[in-house]
């Protein structure tokens, strides 16, 4: 058979495999391996299945993953993410949604700072869900929201999973971090106009909240912003990225210092 024709069976040997419940990990190495196999003989095969997941766990820019997981977790801690979450909620006491517009803006500065979906969605989950809950909010409006905001964690900078697809297909981050921001913030605002919407076309599913907030508290709430600013400021001042998509652990841990500092 020719490469090609190695590769369309491995293509369908690993969809065969995934019907079956074969865990998608063990499906993809053991296809991969089935496929070096044939095309390159046993010993190469044996040699890559060492070798390959080694030289990939050892990569230096895969230091500054912990680093930025670490920084999340500082926010969250020190209530970072709960001062931008407030004041966005007053500046958007009168419309419609607004709590769950206010959860979308949190998830999306909180991704700013950590990179990592679930963490986002969790973060905000704790902070957002309650409070729309309590302003008798959609139980699915206002856990979907969260859920769907956490997905922008993957797309704005410090995205952990596009530093894993620049390291696997040896594409410089720097690129793929500048095209990470406009899809990040065209995907809050379609997210923002898809609650405008629903909210629209059935008020029951967020009430609206009567609630003068006067100007000055307004301003006031903008002082619990600056940290997060702050914090992303550190996390990018220093960030170097090279093809091929090298990595500097500086921007993480000032950042992670940063975050501590502000707590």
């Amino acid at each position: 058979m020719t490469d090609v024709q190695v590769g369309l069976v491995g293509i369908g040997l690993l969809l065969a495999l995934i019907a079956l419940r074969v865990p998608i990990g063990v499906s993809m190495i053991t296809v991969s391996f089935a496929g070096i196999w044939t095309i390159m003989g046993w010993n190469v095969a044996w040699g890559s299945l060492g070798v390959i997941p080694y030289q990939f766990s050892t990569n230096w820019v895969l230091s500054s993953v912990p680093m930025f997981l670490l920084l999340g977790f500082v926010c969250y801690h020190a209530r970072l993410t709960e001062g931008l979450f407030r004041a966005a909620r007053m500046w958007l006491a009168g419309v419609p949604g607004g709590l769950a517009i206010s959860g979308i803006l949190g998830c999306a500065g909180f991704a700013s700072v950590c990179g990592s979906s679930v963490a986002c969605s969790a973060a905000m989950g704790r902070i957002a869900v309650p409070e729309m809950m309590k302003q008798r909010y959609s139980a699915e409006l206002a856990t979907g929201t969260v859920a769907a905001g956490g997905t922008i964690g993957a797309l704005i900078p410090p995205s952990i999973i596009m530093i894993l697809y620049g390291i696997i297909a040896q594409t410089s981050i720097t690129e793929l971090f500048l095209g990470g921001v406009a899809i990040g913030l065209l995907t809050m605002v379609s997210y923002i106009l898809v609650i405008l919407v629903r909210v629209k076309l059935n008020p029951e599913l967020a009430p609206s909240i009567k609630e003068e907030i006067p100007m000055v508290e307004k301003v006031k709430a903008l002082r619990d912003v600056w940290p997060i600013l702050l914090v992303m400021i550190g996390c990018r001042r220093r960030s170097k990225f090279e093809p091929p998509c090298r990595l500097n652990i500086e921007p993480g841990v000032e950042a992670d210092f940063c975050g501590v500092g502000c707590g």
